[in-house]
C-alpha cells in the first residue's frame, strides 16, 4: 500500500526535504499530486466513487482502495500443483525430474535496487514467517509469501530458496522443532491475503528433503500458526482459515477443534498443554488439555465489534499475554493479563498502529527475557501511524523504532528473536535485523529473490529491457543482462508497455488504473476520467500493436486514446459497462494489423468484440456464448488473422481454453488434458506452428501443449512451482519471459516442435507436392530425406515418408 509513480531523483530530493513528517503523506508534503494519504486518519483522501472493492468475504476481510491486494484477489491466490506427489518418479511428484522441452533462466530481480519505500535499499519480495536458529545466530530460515521458504546460513548474507518443488509456495507458518532444529515445518497457504496453499510439510536435514504431515483436507487451505510441544515433537497445534487443530502422532492424524476460522495461537513453554487459540470475530480461548476442551476467555475482554486477533506469550512469564482486537483496517483496543487470561486490562497508549489495513498486517511480539518489552508491527509511520513499535514499561508507553540504520519497508507481518536476542523481521520488502533491540536495522535482501510479479513486459526490439509491476515492490526495470534491476515507480506496480519506436518511453501503472508514460527517468501522469468505474485492482492495458501512441485500457468500459504522447491524452469510452458483465474487465486486445478489431475479456466470463472501434460510436458484439463461463484471464488475437483468438479462464476445472476462429461467433474448447486443479492465470500463443503451440502459467508452474491440447508437458524442476502473473512471448526472437507471483523473472527458448515429415516441403500442407520434394531430395541422397534417421537414404525413409503422409503428418 504505497504511493503510485515518483521518479527516484525527486524521491531523494523529498526524502531529505521531509524529514519527520508523521501525520500526512511524506510526498504530499513533498508537494508530490498524488500523495499516499488515501488510509491516512488525519487527512484522508476519500475512495474515488464506483471504485469496485471487495465485499466482506468468509475471513471477515474488508475491502480497500488502495494498499495490498484484495482478500483472495485472484492474482495472487495461486493454487497447488495437481496430483503432486514426492514418491520418486510418481508423475508430477515432488521430487521427480520430468522430461521437458523448457530450458529456464532466471533473470531477476535479486535484488530490486532503489527502492524508494525501502530508504533507497534492497528489496527481495514479502516476508511473513521467520525461525531462527536457536544457538547459532547465522542461521535463519524465511517463509515468503508466495516464493517458498528460503536459508541463510551467514546472517542473511546470502539466501538460498529450499522448497521450489514442493505443490505450493505460499506460506502462512514456519516452526523449527524446540528438541532439533533441523527438523523444520512449514504451513502453506497465506491467512492474510487468502492465497491457497496444500498443507503442512516437515524436513529433518535442514530443509533439504520434504515429507507432507498434513493436506489442506486435514488443516485447511490456508495456515495462521503453528506451536510444536517442547516436550513431544509428535504433538503440533494449527491454527488458520478453516479453524484450530493439533495432531499427538506427527500428522497420521488430526484432530478438529474449532471448525472456523481462526488468526492466531499460543503454546505455553512452561507447559504445552496449556494453549491459547484467537477465533476470529468470537475471542480468545484457552485449553489446559492440549485442545481437549477449550474455555473462552472473558474478564475484561470484548465480545463484538472486532474479527481479527493478533497475540503473543511471555517466555519468561507465561502467566503474561499481549493481544490486539482488530477490525477492518483499525485496532479496537489491545490487552494485558498477568494471570493466565483470567483478567485483562485495557492498554489505552497503545496506538493505532496498523492503520489502515490490520487485516493484512500487525503482529505483538513479547521479548524473550522481558515481558515489559514489547514490539508492535504495523504500518509506516512516514504516512500512517506506525511501522514497528517499542514499549519498555509493559504497554504503557511506546516508541517508533523502525526508521533507524537502514530503515524498514512499510507494512509489517512478523518479529522474530534470533540467537543473541538478534531481532529479525519480515515485511513487504524482504527481511531486516537488529542487534541492538530495534534501535537500528539492517538490510538483509540482497540475494533474496522472491518478489511478487502482477504483470512482465518485455522490450519487442531489446530482449533484455524487461518492465515487471509487483506487489508493493515498485516496478522494476532491467536494461542489461544482470541479475539486480534498479527501481523505476515505487508503490505497487501493474501492467507495463514498451513503445517500440521511442527507445526511452514506457508506460507503468499503479493500482486502479493509475497510468503513467515515461520519457527517460521523468514520469507523466495520463490516467483518464475513469474515477468513476468500477476496475480492477490490477488493471489492464495495451498500446495498439499498429499505432504506439493508442491506448487501450478497461476499467468496467474499454477506453482509449490515440495522443498517449501528449501531455494531456484524450481518452474516449468506446464502449458502455454492458462488457464488463456487471463485473470489471480482466483483460483487452487490439489486433494486429487492423486498429478496429478489439476484443475485452471479463470477471464475470463475458468476451465482446468491436471491428468498428475507431468510428465516432463502435459498436461491440457480445460473443460469450460457447465459453465456460470462468472469469476471462487473457485473451490473445492471432497476428496474421484476427477471426483467430484463443481465450483463458482462471478456473481449475472444465474449460479453461477456448479457440475460435470466426471472431468468436462459436467456439470450441481446447483445454484437452490440462490437468483439473490448474487454473489458465497466463496464456501465451505461438501462432507459427500448426496446430499453434500453447503456454500455460498456472497458480504452481507453466505448462506446454504442441499438439491442440491432446497432451499437456509442465515445467521440470528446474522452474519453481510458483504463482504466475504473466507471459511475453516473443518469437522474433524465440523467448518467453514469465513473471511469477513469488519468484521473479525467468525465460525459456520458445518450444520448438518436432517437424511434420508429411509436409515435408514444410509449407503448411500435405499434399503431392510433397511427395515431389521428397524424391528430389531422396534420389540425390540429401541427408534431408533420411527421414527415420538411420545414416542411410534409402527405402526405409520411403516408408516412413508414406506412412506420415497417409497420416497427414
Amino acid at each position: 500500500m504505497k504511493t503510485p509513480a515518483i521518479a527516484v531523483s525527486l524521491a531523494h530530493t523529498c526524502l531529505a526535504a521531509c524529514a519527520g513528517v508523521a501525520t500526512i503523506s511524506l510526498l504530499a508534503a513533498c508537494g508530490v499530486d498524488r500523495p499516499y494519504a488515501r488510509w491516512n486518519d488525519v487527512a484522508p483522501d476519500p475512495k474515488p466513487a464506483g471504485v469496485a472493492i471487495v465485499p466482506e468475504s468468509e475471513e471477515g476481510e474488508i475491502g480497500h482502495d488502495m494498499g495490498p491486494p484484495p482478500y483472495e484477489y485472484w492474482r495472487i491466490t495461486g493454487e497447488p500443483v495437481p496430483g503432486w506427489d514426492t514418491t520418486p518418479g510418481a508423475g508430477l511428484g515432488g521430487y521427480t525430474d520430468r522430461d521437458s522441452p523448457f530450458r529456464w533462466q532466471f533473470l531477476g530481480p535479486k535484488p530490486i535496487e532503489g527502492e524508494y519505500w525501502s530508504n533507497f535499499n534492497n528489496c527481495g519480495g514479502r516476508v511473513v514467517g521467520i525461525a531462527p536458529h536457536p544457538v547459532d545466530p547465522d542461521i535463519v530460515y524465511i517463509a515468503t509469501a508466495s516464493g517458498g521458504i528460503w536459508k541463510t546460513i551467514d546472517g542473511g548474507d546470502h539466501w538460498d530458496p529450499l522448497t521450489d518443488s514442493l505443490p505450493s509456495l505460499n506460506h502462512g507458518a514456519i516452526a523449527l522443532e524446540p528438541q532439533d532444529p533441523t527438523h523444520v515445518y512449514i504451513a502453506t497457504g497465506e491467512y492474510e491475503t487468502g492465497s491457497v496453499g496444500d498443507g503442512i510439510f516437515k524436513s529433518v536435514d535442514s530443509g533439504q528433503n520434504w515429507t507432507r504431515i498434513a493436506t489442506a483436507a486435514n488443516v485447511g487451505p490456508r495456515v495462521s500458526a503453528m506451536a510444536i510441544s517442547p516436550r513431544n515433537p509428535s504433538v503440533i497445534h494449527v491454527t488458520g482459515s478453516s479453524g484450530y487443530f493439533y495432531t499427538v502422532n506427527g500428522g497420521t492424524n488430526w484432530t478438529t477443534v474449532i471448525g472456523t476460522s481462526c488468526s492466531a495461537l499460543k503454546m505455553d513453554p512452561s507447559n504445552p498443554s496449556i494453549i491459547y487459540v484467537a477465533r476470529r470475530s468470537v475471542g480468545i480461548y484457552k485449553t489446559l488439555n492440549s485442545g481437549g476442551t477449550m474455555q473462552l476467555l472473558t474478564g475484561g475482554l470484548p465480545t463484538t465489534g472486532f474479527d481479527r486477533i493478533v497475540m503473543d506469550i511471555s517466555p519468561s512469564n507465561p502467566q503474561v499475554l499481549y493481544a490486539a482486537f482488530l477490525r477492518g483496517g483499525n485496532v479496537v483496543n489491545t490487552y494485558k493479563t498477568v494471570d493466565g487470561g483470567v483478567n485483562w486490562t485495557l492498554l489505552s497508549a497503545v496506538p493505532n498502529f496498523c492503520s489502515a489495513q490490520c487485516w493484512y498486517d500487525a503482529y505483538i511480539r513479547v521479548h524473550p527475557l522481558d515481558e515489559n518489552r514489547i514490539f508492535l508491527g504495523g504500518v509506516d509511520p512516514r504516512y500512517a501511524v506506525g511501522g514497528i513499535m517499542r514499549s519498555d514499561n509493559g504497554g504503557a508507553t511506546w516508541r517508533e523504532v523502525s526508521q533507524g540504520g537502514d530503515g524498514v519497508h512499510p507494512d509489517h507481518h512478523f518479529l522474530a528473536f534470533g540467537a543473541n536476542n538478534i531481532l529479525w523481521e519480515g515485511n513487504d520488502g524482504g527481511v531486516v535485523k537488529s542487534t541492538d533491540g530495534g534501535l537500528t536495522w539492517t538490510n538483509k535482501n540482497s540475494t533474496l529473490a522472491a518478489t511478487q510479479m502482477y504483470h512482465v513486459a518485455v522490450h519487442p526490439r531489446f530482449p533484455e529491457r524487461i518492465l515487471a509491476g509487483t506487489q508493493d515492490n515498485g516496478t522494476p526495470e532491467r536494461s542489461a543482462n544482470q541479475l539486480n534491476w534498479p527501481n523505476l515507480q515505487t508503490g505497487d506496480g501493474g501492467f507495463s508497455a514498451y513503445d517500440w519506436t521511442n527507445t526511452t518511453r514506457r508506460y507503468t501503472t499503479y493500482v486502479y488504473l493509475t497510468l503513467y508514460r515515461w520519457e527517460n527517468d521523468r514520469e507523466r501522469d495520463i490516467s483518464g476520467p475513469w474515477n468513476f468505474d468500477a476496475v480492477n485492482f490490477i488493471a489492464p492495458f495495451v498500446l495498439d500493436p499498429n499505432a504506439p501512441a493508442t491506448v487501450v485500457a478497461g476499467t468496467e468500459r474499454v477506453w482509449r486514446t490515440t495522443n498517449s504522447t501528449s501531455d494531456n491524452p484524450d481518452w474516449n469510452a468506446i464502449s458502455t459497462n454492458e462488457v464488463a458483465g456487471g463485473g470489471t474487465l480482466n483483460a483487452v486486445a487490439v489486433a494486429n494489423g487492423n486498429s478496429s478489431i478489439i476484443y475485452s475479456g471479463s470477471s464475470r466470463g463475458d468476451v465482446w468484440v468491436t471491428t468498428n472501434a475507431t468510428a465516432p460510436t463502435p459498436t461491440w458484439t457480445d460473443r460469450s456464448t460457447g465459453l465456460g463461463g470462468g472469469p476471462i484471464s487473457n485473451i490473445s488475437i492471432n497476428p496474421y488473422g484476427a477471426n483467430n483468438v484463443f481465450v483463458g479462464s482462471y478456473s481449475t476445472t472444465g474449460g479453461r481454453i477456448f479457440r475460435t476462429d470466426n471472431y468468436g461467433f462459436t467456439w470450441r474448447n481446447v483445454t484437452g488434458t490440462l490437468p483439473a486443479g490448474a487454473a489458465v492465470r497466463a496464456l501465451a500463443i505461438d501462432y507459427r506452428y500448426s496446430p499453434p503451440i500453447m503456454y500455460v502459467g498456472s497458480g504452481s508452474g507453466v505448462y506446454v501443449s504442441l499438439d491442440a491440447g491432446a497432451t499437456w508437458t509442465k515445467n521440470d524442476n528446474t522452474f519453481p512451482n510458483v504463482n504466475v502473473g504473466g507471459f511475453d512471448l516473443n518469437p522474433v526472437n524465440n523467448i518467453l519471459t514469465v513473471g511469477t507471483y513469488g519468484r521473479g523473472v525467468w525465460r525459456t527458448p520458445l518450444v520448438v516442435p518436432a517437424p511434420c515429415i508429411g509436409d515435408y516441403n514444410r509449407d503448411g500442407g500435405v499434399d503431392g507436392a510433397d511427395i515431389e520434394s521428397f524424391f528430389l531430395d531422396w534420389q540425390q541422397g540429401f541427408p534431408e530425406a533420411d527421414l527415420n534417421q538411420d545414416g542411410g537414404v534409402d527405402g526405409g525413409d520411403i516408408e516412413t515418408f508414406f506412412l506420415a503422409w497417409e497420416a497427414g503428418c
